[in-house]
């Protein structure tokens, strides 16, 4: 159970990151001229408040699934369009727009878009590439996706087998940083695409636990912002870190018992919409 509450887009990612099983010394010595991943100094405090926020919040995936079962129709207006891929040329970009496409991968599985699934997993196979994740991604994903890119239960079984293959890198502080940004993308993608789909919704018996859930990112993002304190000297990543500060003053503003009003609704959709954009354009 606690590895289904993991942040989906880092599990992703992590897992499809370098695997921790040491290679033999012959491969060691072949692969030597190859250009690796620097690893990052060790930050014992972000290490720890990483791991406290992934295994304490819910994953971006859950909520994602629960949109179709609420009766909330398919709006592919919410999506990144691939066509931005290009555009993302630091690692930073390419790692929060990783955990960006993931999100919009699983919302176009759990609905069944199956004509677009192919597209997006391509391009976060990209990204993934470029970030020196790709062998790993190939091995787990790519085969099984690729095969059965039109059977939303194939899909998930993946996904949860990517789930139990990274509780080892969780353990490894060397890509602390990417992966934190990874889980930035994914977590604002999925606040994102589901407040833009209920903002103007009534909250009734079907669509109101997208309501309650919503209503529980104060918390979250509490921890993200604890969390994020361990990289404001990263230029790249500044301008989504005071975004997201803004954002959880919006949150403090939630009432007791978690009833949010259309007008706060509607602010926390702007501010999503103002942090999503410094992540996607």
């Amino acid at each position: 159970m606690i590895k289904k509450t993991i942040a989906f887009a880092a599990a992703v990612i992590l897992v499809s990151c370098n695997s921790t099983t040491n290679p033999p010394a012959s491969e060691v010595k072949k692969d030597s001229a190859k250009k690796e991943t620097p690893a990052q100094p060790t930050n014992d405090l972000a290490d720890f408040e990483f791991h406290t926020l992934v295994i304490n919040v819910p994953s971006p995936f859950q909520i994602i699934t629960l949109l179709p079962k609420s009766n909330i129709a398919f709006n592919k207006d919410v999506l990144n369009s691939t066509d931005n891929e290009t555009k993302y040329t630091t690692s930073g970009k390419k790692a929060m727009n990783y955990g960006v496409y993931v999100v919009d991968l699983v919302y176009l599985s759990t609905n069944e878009q199956f004509s677009q699934v192919k597209g997006y997993f391509k391009t976060s196979r990209n990204l993934a590439q470029s970030i020196g994740c790709a062998d790993s991604f190939d091995k787990i994903a790519g085969n099984r996706l690729e095969k059965n890119i039109d059977k939303k239960d194939t899909i998930n079984k993946v996904i949860d087998q990517i789930y139990t293959e990274m509780d080892g890198y969780l353990r490894s502080n060397d890509r602390l940083l990417a992966a934190t940004q990874i889980l930035v993308g994914s977590w604002v993608e999925s606040q994102y695409v589901t407040v833009s789909l209920i903002k103007n919704e009534t909250k009734n018996n079907d669509n109101g636990i997208l309501f309650q859930k919503v209503s529980e990112q104060g918390n979250t993002i509490d921890k993200l912002v604890q969390l994020l304190k361990e990289y404001e000297k990263e230029k790249d990543f500044m301008p989504v870190i005071n975004q997201l500060k803004d954002l959880q003053t919006l949150y403090k503003e939630v009432k007791v018992g978690g009833d949010i009003d259309k007008g706060l609704m509607t602010k926390i959709y702007d501010r999503l919409n103002a942090t999503r954009g410094k992540i996607v354009n």
